[in-house]
């Protein structure tokens, strides 16, 4: 089935996203609306009748046109949150991944989603870098230090 993985009520929201934890010469890749200040992992919604690693992988090849490998989960998170004046519920799960041979991401500057979305822009930031900005998932600012830990659930009320 070709159907994302969301759903609406009168009330809510509700949605399956999988994201990408990649990480590279101390940087991070991250993405945000071409005007927007609040910076998130890169990744989407899995479809119905496929795992959240063949989401991941789908989504990042339709997104930069790169393939990548996941390595582990790291985290999952259940996200409760406002989106468009309705309330929101995600639940996510975040991967650490690396590039598959011979794809490359560029390492300076933002470039423009090659999906459907072109008002996405991504790019990579500095680790450090996490810390005076603001960015989903907020835990990121933490466990970003913490990747070799067994994998944690969150619960984030926004």
């Amino acid at each position: 089935m070709e159907k994302d993985w969301i759903f609406a009520t009168n009330e809510y929201t509700c949605g399956l996203r999988t994201t990408a934890v990649l990480i590279k010469d101390n940087k991070i890749l991250v993405q945000r609306d071409k005007d927007g200040k609040e910076y998130a992992l890169p990744g989407g919604h899995v479809k119905i009748g496929e795992t959240l690693e063949e989401g991941l992988i789908r989504e990042t090849m339709e997104e930069m046109g790169v393939k990548i490998e996941c390595n582990r989960l790291l985290w999952s998170e259940e996200v409760f949150w406002e989106w468009n004046g309705k309330q929101a519920h995600t639940i996510a799960f975040y991967y650490l991944v690396d590039l598959c041979d011979g794809y490359e991401i560029p390492d300076e500057g933002e470039f423009v989603s090659q999906k459907d979305n072109c008002n996405v822009v991504i790019g990579w930031m500095p680790i450090e870098e996490i810390q005076n900005v603001i960015i989903y998932p907020e835990f990121l600012k933490k466990e970003i230090y913490n990747l070799n830990e067994p994998m944690k659930h969150f619960v984030s009320k926004g």
